[in-house]
């Protein structure tokens, strides 16, 4: 099957290790993963004159600093988000410029969805040419819909991780804002939207338990690499030990993820949160919790 068609995608919650477990995929010698390159995040970018942004970008290696300033040429906060997290799939700007060059080429523009994601499919490919690999993918959103009418035969990984946990993660990490009662909200409809798809006929989606996967790496990572029809690779159990594009770029868990796999953030909730705190999530996501097999 041509690569264009089989694209790898990521999807959990905020904090739920989704990071991580694309990380754990780019480590894999056929697998080239990107991360967090949303394709609703240029939606505000429909009106931007391509031509002028592609050639703007090209010439961004003549600069002091090896880049040009974004907020100059794309005004938009949420395109610009977009562009700048290209350098976590080690992509340079003058690199992205060519593919927004080549977007224009065909066509298309980021008015649509058709551009829309074919501007991730471009970037997701060039970063597989690029580390000589045959599969590529990246975090998704949750507009599963979209990336399904988007490709012939993609693949869906979503991480479920205990709320209790993500809920301590998100207040003890970054500038989240949400509060108990809206992180149980969202951990409910995340997972039990997921799991329609993978009941689905016809979709490749599978669930993936963040804490087999910290807990005991191996198992679970040779059924993900079963699931998307490739062989195991040994490198992914020691990822920390490769020159990885995340690892040279700025993310929110960059220093964790640098480290090799372990379990010590499973039933963090313990420590980190008030009994108010998890109270409030579990008067929401208490049922919820039981289904997927988390005790209270």
């Amino acid at each position: 099957m041509d690569a264009i068609d089989n694209p790898i995608f990521v999807r959990g919650m905020s904090r739920s290790g989704g990071t991580l477990l694309v990380t754990l995929l780019d480590a894999h010698r056929d697998i080239a993963m990107s991360y967090e390159l949303y394709p609703n995040l240029l939606e505000g970018g429909s009106g931007l004159d391509l031509k002028a942004l592609a050639k703007g970008l090209q010439s961004s290696w003549k600069t002091a600093l090896g880049r040009v300033s974004l907020d100059a040429m794309v005004p938009d906060k949420r395109t610009r988000t977009f562009f700048a997290r290209c350098e976590r799939g080690g992509l340079t700007l003058a690199e992205v410029g060519v593919l927004v060059a080549q977007l224009v080429s065909e066509g298309l523009d980021f008015s649509s969805d058709k551009g829309r994601f074919r501007m991730v499919e471009l970037l997701g490919l060039e970063k597989m040419r690029k580390l000589g690999k045959s599969r590529w993918g990246m975090k998704c959103s949750n507009d599963f819909d979209g990336y399904l009418a988007a490709w012939k035969n993609p693949y869906f990984l979503n991480v479920l991780r205990d709320g209790r946990d993500v809920l301590a993660s998100q207040l003890n990490t970054g500038d989240f804002k949400n509060t108990p009662t809206d992180v149980a909200v969202g951990w409910i409809n995340t997972h039990t939207r997921f799991e329609n798809y993978v009941a689905a006929p016809g979709v490749n989606a599978r669930m993936v338990r963040y804490e087999h996967l910290v807990t005991d790496p191996e198992p679970e990572l040779r059924g993900i690499f079963e699931f998307l029809g490739l062989a195991f690779d040994p490198a992914t159990l020691h990822h920390e030990e490769q020159n990885l594009t995340v690892f040279k770029a700025s993310h929110l868990s960059k220093k964790r993820v640098q480290q090799g796999v372990d379990a010590t953030k499973v039933g963090r909730w313990r420590q980190d949160l008030s009994a108010q705190q998890v109270a409030e999530f579990m008067a929401t996501a208490g049922p919820a919790m039981s289904h997927f097999g988390y005790d209270s």
